[in-house]
């Protein structure tokens, strides 16, 4: 998920108004700009890279880490997902992004419970 966030990041960085077109144009109209939500995403994904990668060098903060991160990214895809749900149920069409991105943050939370989970177990 660390990988998606910052292919986001890039995306948003390209040249070009990408959110101005389809649904994801609700961020945009919601004072979302993008160069402020690449360097946002770019700053969880890398975040979430870093806690991965000391999840498995650390053992004490390792986990605390990978948690910490996992929440993180949960809330940056919810909240990417919030503006299209609200405009999904003022529209009663609901947009192809709404399932991808409660998915996404679903499998964050399901990877909170599990660092969380793997943390406990381990004998310090």
């Amino acid at each position: 998920m660390a990988g998606g966030l910052l292919l986001m990041a890039f995306t948003l960085a390209l040249p070009g108004d990408s959110l101005d077109r389809g649904t994801l144009r609700l961020l945009a109209e919601n004072g979302a700009s993008e160069e402020a939500m690449a360097v946002t995403l770019a700053c969880i994904g890398s975040m979430r890279a870093i806690a991965l990668f000391a999840n498995g060098k650390l053992p004490v903060y390792g986990p605390l880490m990978r948690y910490a991160g996992s929440f993180v990214g949960a809330f940056a895809w919810a909240m990417l997902m919030v503006p299209l749900v609200w405009d999904s149920m003022l529209s009663g069409k609901v947009s192809i992004f709404v399932p991808l991105l409660g998915m996404l943050t679903l499998g964050e939370l399901i990877s909170v419970y599990r660092a969380v989970r793997d943390g406990g177990f381990r004998r310090r």
